[in-house]
């Protein structure tokens, strides 16, 4: 009984964890469409702040989740899918990590950013959404029914290929126009961030797969 309740408690806070980092790259997404939809001119939108802000501490809030998990795993003995759940949301936490640099990178751009790079990164962002939104659906579906996690699983390659022509087409983009070289190295790093996202994504939906076909053969 003693164990079981550990157990429930520790799938408690893996769910969780699972949520803040998909709460922390949802945030990111709304935070990208406030300020590349702004007016060079427009003052600092009070969502903007806010926004900027939730990503930074939900990113700070995954890592003390993080901890919970690991002081719980020392004490507690896992089944072997709970340990492997729990494996995959760590590996999410590398969203959470690079969300939280985009935010902070946009804070250092001090010139406008031209209209076809602000709609390409605006797109960039929806698409992290999707791909992180699939997979945390996902990794909380192993936990009960592997049909729904496998089909989640599966929504996130075409979303990651979207996203990695998006970031070319990006980067073809930035080298077109005549901006600062600080912005250009700023906003170089923010489209590889944005792709990394989706390539972890992808990853993840990876070793969810084999997990599952890991169980089932």
């Amino acid at each position: 009984m003693w164990r079981k309740k550990e157990e429930k408690e520790i799938s408690e806070l893996i769910s969780e964890y699972t949520k803040i980092i998909l709460d922390t790259v949802t945030a990111l997404s709304k935070y990208l469409d406030i300020i590349l939809k702004k007016k060079a001119d427009d003052r600092l939108h009070k969502e903007e702040k806010a926004l900027a802000e939730r990503v930074l501490v939900l990113e700070s809030e995954a890592d003390r989740f993080e901890e919970r998990i690991d002081e719980k795993l020392r004490t507690t003995a896992l089944p072997v899918t709970s340990s492997e759940r729990y494996s995959l949301v760590e590996k999410m936490d590398d969203i959470a990590d690079r969300s939280e640099i985009v935010v902070r990178k946009f804070r250092l751009i001090d010139e406008p950013i031209k209209l076809p790079i602000k709609e390409k990164l605006s797109e960039m962002g929806h698409n992290c959404l999707e791909a992180t939104e699939a997979v945390a659906n996902s990794i909380i579906f192993l936990s009960t029914d592997f049909d729904s996690a496998m089909d989640e699983a599966h929504k996130v390659r075409p979303i990651r290929k979207k996203n990695r022509n998006v970031e070319f087409e990006t980067l073809k983009l930035l080298m077109k126009y005549k901006i600062k070289t600080s912005t250009f190295v700023i906003l170089h790093d923010v489209i590889k961030l944005l792709g990394r996202i989706g390539d972890l994504a992808n990853e993840i939906a990876h070793a969810i797969i084999s997990l599952i076909i890991k169980y089932r053969s």
